[in-house]
């Protein structure tokens, strides 16, 4: 039989109880001792919260057991709820030990105000609600690290969740108002004035010489405003919506970006471009690199190859054009490889690239009564294999074709064209249209790394919104791989490893972090940012992301 046995048990004046001890004694029937029952300690229930009149039922806080109900009739425990009105204290319940991922998003908060970022984002978005939305999906861009892991789902396990405490995370998985409110054209404005007014700080320059390319963004999205049968130059023919995008010369970052449906690949839409942000932006387009989509009359009329008589100053003269021949009625493609093909075997015409070797010859065109530079290139090692490829796969066809045929089909699959109105090597034209990867780089980046794509998007201000996110997630990874470029460390792999740097938030409000690994004190220290041991939230939200609380 067990009972409770209270010790020293002290009542304040309102009745509540001040101090006091418990046990719980279990008596036994004992034949050879005087009053045949023995008494003995079985467990130590520790200090009295509460105990009914007849001491048959009360509450402890174990030592073992934490806070936690007895009841000796029954000689059973059962758990107390914080609520419950016997328990006046409430800080009897502490919080529970979560162990939140801090390396991550911590190091990207910190890079952020490194870089200026978090300066343009607190001057541009003005509303708390709308900037902590936008650093949220910010920092979920960079730190999914490649992964699916949806923004909800990262935020909950996040230090993020600590410093933007306001952000509703059960709106985060597809959040429309948001992304309705990023579609604002102004908004998109005042990012990029403010974003191009800081960077000129510091590089005068930036912004100064700018040139511009677009990349399709196919998806099967019903009623997307943007969709369009587009078929741009090449054999593939698909739903696409189209990003286009300016970036700065000599860094490489994005300084403005429009979507346009598929199919407006026209002139028009570079002209506008060019204007719009010379307008806006005080931004001026030197360089356009376009695919055959974009070629077209107008465009041949506009940045011809200069006379004699046409003035270096003029507007058309001031800017290069460097664009990929379509394989179409109108362009002599095919009439080119026909006049030089019995050059390609010569060696005197040929160089390495990036691990391939290339046919090259430069012929100047005419195309629309106007003359142009026409680059033509084989990729020898392309031909090689994709012919090689394309013949295993129907050999009888690739027989029956005359041998003039089978002369075009051992280079076609590494044959392609360059147009431009200045006068270069082709090795040399070849080298300038690869510098213009970064604005590929930045394509794939956006699409593999950071998921521009799908787009799941239904109206136009929301498809405009969620890009208008996605190139601010871009701009800010492509400043931190640069960051990272120039010591040699991978972005994955640090967003890997710093990962699994975890925290504790503490009641008093101070960020508690554990000891760091060797290999997440190295990427820290590449960056050089500091890795505290504790520090206070509110100052770091202060400080660091400029919010008050």
């Amino acid at each position: 039989m067990a009972c409770i046995k209270i010790q020293k048990l002290v009542f304040n004046d309102d009745g509540t109880i001040h101090s006091g001890s418990a046990s719980i004694i279990e008596t036994t029937y004992d034949s050879s001792i005087r009053g045949n029952s023995r008494k003995r300690t079985r467990e130590r229930l520790g200090k009295v919260l509460y105990i009914n009149g007849k001491h048959t039922c009360g509450i402890f806080l174990s030592p073992t057991r934490g806070v936690v109900q007895y009841d000796s009739k029954t000689d059973q425990f059962s758990p107390v709820e914080r609520d419950d009105p016997r328990i006046k204290d409430p800080e009897l319940f502490p919080e529970p030990p979560i162990h939140t991922i801090f390396g991550d998003s911590y190091l990207v908060f910190c890079f952020l105000k490194k870089c200026g970022l978090i300066d343009v984002l607190r001057t541009s978005f003005e509303n708390d609600t709308d900037y902590e939305k936008v650093l949220c999906h910010l920092v979920h861009g960079i730190c999914k690290n490649g992964s699916h892991i949806a923004c909800d789902d990262f935020f909950k396990r996040s230090f993020a969740s600590y410093v933007l405490p306001d952000v509703p995370v059960e709106r985060l998985g597809s959040d429309s108002p948001y992304f309705e409110k990023m579609g604002d054209d102004k908004l998109k404005v005042t990012f990029f004035t403010n974003f191009i007014k800081y960077q000129r700080k510091s590089n005068p320059d930036f912004g100064v010489g700018c040139y511009v390319d677009s990349t399709p963004l196919p998806n099967d999205i019903r009623d997307n405003p943007f969709n369009a049968l587009c078929s741009h130059g090449v054999s593939s023919t698909s739903i696409q919506t189209r990003l286009i995008l300016v970036l700065d010369e000599s860094t490489g970052i994005p300084v403005w970006f429009d979507v346009i449906p598929g199919n407006l690949l026209d002139l028009s839409t570079i002209t506008f471009i060019i204007t719009n942000v010379a307008e806006t932006l005080n931004v001026r387009i030197d360089s356009l690199v376009l695919d055959a989509g974009y070629v077209c009359k107008p465009l041949i009329e506009m940045f011809h190859l200069p006379s004699k008589t046409d003035s270096p100053e003029g507007g058309k003269k001031c800017r290069t054009m460097l664009a990929r021949m379509p394989a179409k009625r109108g362009y002599p493609y095919k009439q080119l490889y026909n006049e030089l093909k019995r050059l390609i075997p010569n060696s005197k015409y040929q160089f390495d690239r990036h691990g391939h070797t290339y046919f090259g010859y430069c012929k100047t065109v005419k195309i629309f009564e106007n003359y142009e530079n026409a680059y033509v290139y084989v990729d020898k090692d392309n031909a090689l294999e994709l012919g090689r490829q394309n013949r295993m796969k129907d050999p009888e066809a690739y027989e029956k074709l005359s041998m003039a045929d089978k002369n075009w089909f051992d280079v076609k699959f590494g044959y392609f064209v360059l147009i431009a109105n200045k006068n270069m090597t082709p090795a040399d034209t070849l080298d300038s249209y690869f510098a213009r990867a970064d604005i590929e780089t930045v394509f794939k980046t956006g699409k593999e790394y950071l998921d521009i794509l799908p787009i799941e998007k239904w109206t136009a201000e929301r498809v405009k919104g969620k890009l208008f996110s996605d190139i601010i997630e871009e701009i800010a990874f492509l400043f931190l791989r640069k960051e990272l470029l120039g010591v040699g460390i991978a972005t994955t792999r640090l967003i890997g490893s710093t990962s699994s740097l975890m925290c504790l938030k503490k009641r008093n409000g101070y960020i508690e972090v554990e000891v760091p690994n060797k290999s997440v004190r190295e990427f820290y220290k590449q960056l050089d940012i500091e890795i505290p041991s504790t520090f206070s939230l509110k100052a770091f939200i202060n400080n660091i992301i400029k919010i008050s609380c």
